[in-house]
């Protein structure tokens, strides 16, 4: 406001300062308050210290830039034979990039038994999804043929007690055939009848598919950190001038056969 040619007056704070702040424009012989009523919420003596103390907590935090996960800037491109500055710009950026992935791996060797550690947890995290959702599929349908034997045993317990089986069985012939093949698959899969416990079964398969989500996310984040961790190596490679290629242990886990999300 002062470097727009405003003199102001009350903006200070005290016991002895003016309760309003107030501006007055050059060639302008009238004050006006900085009150709700005047100019709004946004220029009262509070509003207005408020902004300026924000405004300087946000020039005094630094944003860090993060070097680690770019790219190597390529300077083979003719841009950049052309102009020698961009080469020094290039240079500069290339640096910090090298520097950081240096910083963060602690060394080459640190960085690629870090990635063979990290793919191998991945990977076995994937492999141990894939087999419980084999279980939990299978699981599924036993607790399916859990319930349908339950539910329908009764009809066939009062069939085989009736005194007329055969117009029973036209009455209730779908529970009947519903009981026997629900009893049939469920002993196909070795499951007791005796003391079938619905609940437990159910448990059971809460109790995998929370171990499939949890591993499910571990090897996400395998992948992910590999994807950050296989760019530093690459980084430092390029940057080295090593060209050999990366070893095995190094590739992420494979994305066939993925498991469901």
């Amino acid at each position: 406001m002062w470097a727009k040619g405003y003199e102001i007056k009350g903006e200070t704070f005290g016991e002895d300062a003016l309760k309003f702040i107030s501006f007055r424009p050059l060639g302008k012989d009238r004050f006006v308050r900085g009150s709700i009523k005047s100019l709004g919420k946004e220029y009262t003596k509070e509003r207005i210290k408020e902004r300026i103390e924000l405004k300087r907590e946000r020039k005094a935090v630094i944003p860090k830039r993060d070097y680690a996960n770019k790219r190597l800037i390529d300077t083979s491109d003719e841009k950049f034979q052309n102009s020698p500055g961009l080469q020094r710009w290039a240079a500069v950026e290339n640096l910090k990039i090298a520097a950081q992935a240096y910083n963060e791996a602690g060394s080459i060797k640190e960085l690629e038994q870090k990635i063979a550690t990290t793919a191998a947890t991945g990977k076995e995290a994937k492999q141990t999804v894939r087999k419980l959702e084999n279980r939990i599929k299978d699981l599924a349908e036993i607790i399916k043929y859990a319930e349908q034997y339950k539910a329908n045993k009764a009809y066939h317990t009062a069939y085989k007690k009736s005194k007329n089986p055969d117009a029973y069985f036209r009455k209730h012939e779908r529970q009947i055939i519903l009981y026997g093949g629900a009893r049939r698959m469920l002993e196909q899969a070795g499951i007791p009848l005796k003391g079938l416990n619905i609940d437990k079964l159910k448990a059971e398969y809460q109790e995998l598919t929370a171990q499939k989500k949890e591993l499910t996310a571990t090897y996400k984040n395998c992948e992910k950190e590999l994807k950050s961790l296989n760019r530093k190596l690459e980084n430092l490679n390029q940057y080295l001038g090593r060209t050999e290629p990366l070893k095995s242990a190094q590739e992420q886990p494979d994305r066939d056969n993925n498991p469901s999300r």
